[in-house]
């Protein structure tokens, strides 16, 4: 029997070049995979960020209130935008509050001080998949490098910004549950920090909360 070493050949080489090719695919696809995760994990660190600089900005309001108003503590320490009104007066209308149909986000005023602005949710409360929800919660960092989101106009990134932040106020009684509405003087605020991104590898946005609880213990004093 004679064997066809031109035969012999050609399926050596198709075999040899189905393994280089499998390998080369292998390789491609472990390298996206690294990439994606790569990613992937950048993107939620820097979610991550994000949403602990809103709670410090919170923070950042509560104490500039004690040094503003030192005089009140005690109807001062939460009041809204830095309301001198708020000394002496125990009216909720003052303070922050929380609404069941606005949220908040932290921004910074023509001085560069924090201060909150009211946001609507959208009807379909579809959240980060909502086009009107990504332009009212948008942030983005400035020229010095600090997350900010406008407080003059609806901030707009391409019609989709890559992460949105919101924050969420709750206040508690002293076993820790929520007040609704919430009380003028009550001393313990429950600060939560959300952030929404649209993750690479995921076809569905991503989201992240961090809570925080501020107390006016200056009033305890």
């Amino acid at each position: 029997m004679k064997y066809s070493l031109s035969a012999t050949s050609i399926i050596e080489s198709m075999i040899v070049l189905l393994i280089v090719v499998t390998w080369i695919v292998w390789v491609y696809t472990l390298l996206t995979s690294s990439q994606k995760l790569s990613d992937s994990t950048s993107r939620r660190i820097e979610a991550i960020q994000i949403a602990r600089d809103g709670l410090e900005s919170f923070t950042n309001i509560r104490d500039t209130n004690w040094i503003k108003f030192s005089a009140d503590y005690r109807n001062c320490w939460n009041t809204l935008n830095y309301n001198s009104s708020c000394i002496g007066n125990n009216w909720v209308g003052t303070d922050i509050t929380h609404w069941i149909t606005q949220w908040l986000l932290i921004s910074q005023n023509a001085n560069n001080q924090f201060i909150i602005t009211r946001r609507s949710h959208p009807a379909a409360w579809n959240f980060y998949s909502n086009s009107t929800y990504r332009s009212q919660f948008a942030i983005r960092k400035d020229s010095n490098g600090f997350y900010t989101q406008v407080w003059w106009t609806i901030y707009w990134v391409n019609g989709n910004p890559f992460y949105t932040r919101e924050i969420q106020i709750d206040y508690l009684d002293n076993n820790g549950n929520s007040l609704w509405p919430s009380a003028s003087n009550n001393s313990r605020m429950k600060v939560t920090s959300i952030v929404q991104w649209q993750d690479i590898a995921k076809s569905t946005p991503q989201k992240l909360e961090i809570s925080t609880v501020l107390t006016n213990w200056k009033s305890q004093k």
